[in-house]
């Protein structure tokens, strides 16, 4: 049994640091694809969890293209109490051929979900070793 666990929290332990480091070169590709500018936010909007428990505040950002179009985007990401102010200066990243797809540039946006998965990769990793080295102590133990 304990060798059954070791080896299943082994290969998440894998799989989840894969993919943290997968979610990591996937988002530094998608910040160097954008194109970066400066924005300002222009308002703050309310908006429920998808949990329904609680509320977070969105900064809503205008910002203008290379081309000189002006775009105003909310941004995916609130806190509460709420991270920016109005009038507030911003970096913004968007894509080129679609500036509706823009995000305000922050360490967040960028370590989240790599953070997120190596973390559990880790605690996936130790309790690997943890299961591993108690079967190896039962089985010491009952051969002698």
């Amino acid at each position: 049994m304990f060798l059954f666990m070791g080896l299943c929290f082994g290969i998440a332990a894998v799989g989840l640091l894969g993919g943290a480091v997968w979610a990591y070169f996937k988002q530094q590709q998608t910040t160097e694809s954008r194109v970066a500018t400066t924005g300002t936010v222009v308002e703050l909007t309310e908006s429920v969890t998808a949990s329904g428990r609680a509320t977070m505040f969105c900064p809503v950002v205008e910002f203008t293209t290379l081309t000189g179009a002006p775009i105003r985007f909310t941004s995916e990401f609130g806190s509460r109490p709420a991270g920016h102010k109005i009038g507030q200066s911003v970096n913004v990243r968007y894509d080129a051929a679609d500036p509706q797809k823009a995000e305000i540039e922050s360490p967040m946006n960028r370590w989240l979900v790599p953070l997120i998965l190596a973390f559990m990769g880790i605690i996936a990793c130790c309790l690997a070793i943890a299961f591993l080295g108690f079967y190896g102590l039962v089985a010491s133990s009952v051969s002698s």
